[in-house]
């Protein structure tokens, strides 16, 4: 078991199912399949929870009365909330459509002014983490990797503009690395990264996965299968990479089987 800590804000995700997706001055019927526990960091960090690590969530919970579901949820997920905090605005909500392919559409409501800080007065000590994973840091600082400094960083993929974004392992979809492919994918994030970084992990759909290291680049195609709900799919592949990358004596290994572990969720 492996201790995490996640940054991230958690989420509530307000399910429908509908034939198809709707165009412009269309109408259609929808039938609700409640709310659900949702937000990138959130699902990584059940994600992790239920591989058998212990996950410290650290971030923002709505006041409202969502918010004490949103906690409870964490719970049965057996997340460890000690560094989940209550802040001064209502729980962000996402209003999500699910077509008879399972194809999603995802419509983010907006619910007022945000919390003013992503992180607690007090949080946990980084430098007893194995891994840390960072919702991203136009967030939270990136003063943060160094005091994780003997973790495993990963991080979603640096926003354009961004100077600084300090991580071991990048993950994201190929549409987040739009901006890159003119310097080739690893060197683009390197040069946000720094030294620190080893692998960056693109995801192409029904096209399956790469990672790109400084020299060494590993592939896995996707597995066919009946697409129920595309929801979080994408953040299947951040908690494989947390579990993964303790696998495997070499960096490549260790990729090939956060890459495969992806194919068998």
């Amino acid at each position: 078991m492996a201790e995490v800590v996640v940054f991230g804000v958690v989420a509530a995700d307000v399910v429908l199912r509908v034939p198809r997706i709707p165009v412009p001055g269309d109408q259609v019927n929808a039938e609700a399949l409640g709310w659900r526990i949702g937000g990138s960091s959130a699902n990584v960090a059940c994600g992790l929870s239920a591989a058998g690590h212990h996950v410290r969530l650290v971030g923002p919970v709505g006041s409202d009365s969502m918010g004490e579901q949103l906690l409870a949820e964490l719970e049965q997920y057996g997340v460890d909330i000690e560094y989940s905090f209550r802040a001064s605005a209502a729980s962000p909500r996402t209003l999500i459509m699910l077509d008879g392919t399972g194809e999603r559409t995802i419509i983010a409501v907006d619910s007022g002014a945000g919390p003013s800080s992503f992180l607690p007065v007090r949080g946990p000590d980084l430098r007893s983490a194995d891994c840390v994973y960072i919702e991203g840091y136009t967030r939270y600082p990136p003063g943060m990797a160094a005091a994780a400094k003997a973790a495993l960083v990963v991080t979603s993929p640096p926003v354009p503009g961004a100077t600084t974004w300090p991580a071991n392992v990048v993950v994201g979809s190929e549409t987040q690395y739009a901006h890159t492919t003119s310097m080739g994918t690893f060197e683009a994030v390197r040069s946000v990264s720094g030294k620190r970084l080893e692998w960056v992990v693109v995801t192409r759909g029904r096209q399956g996965a790469d990672a790109y290291a400084s020299s060494d680049a590993v592939h896995v195609d996707a597995v066919a299968a009946k697409q129920v709900d595309a929801t979080g799919a994408g953040d299947a592949l951040p908690s494989a990479c947390c579990t993964g990358c303790w696998k495997g004596t070499t960096w490549s290994q260790r990729c090939k089987s956060a890459l495969r572990g992806v194919r068998r969720q």
